[in-house]
């Protein structure tokens, strides 16, 4: 059985406390782009962005 993976918005440099656990970087990143647009009001995710976030998922495990 396969790790859970982690993302926690503050390690992306928000003072947020919201975080996702998920199975795979595919399955949670519509998740986390759902949770930008709606709280931090970011509604266009840049591959930089992308990257930023899935290194993140990769640090939590």
């Amino acid at each position: 059985m396969a790790a859970k993976k982690h993302f926690h918005c503050k390690d992306v440099g928000y003072d947020c406390n919201w975080q996702l656990e998920g199975n795979s970087e595919d399955e949670m990143l519509p998740v986390i782009e759902k949770h930008a647009a709606e709280v931090h009001n970011l509604t266009h995710f840049k591959d930089q962005a992308v990257e930023h976030v899935l290194e993140a998922i990769r640090r939590n495990g």
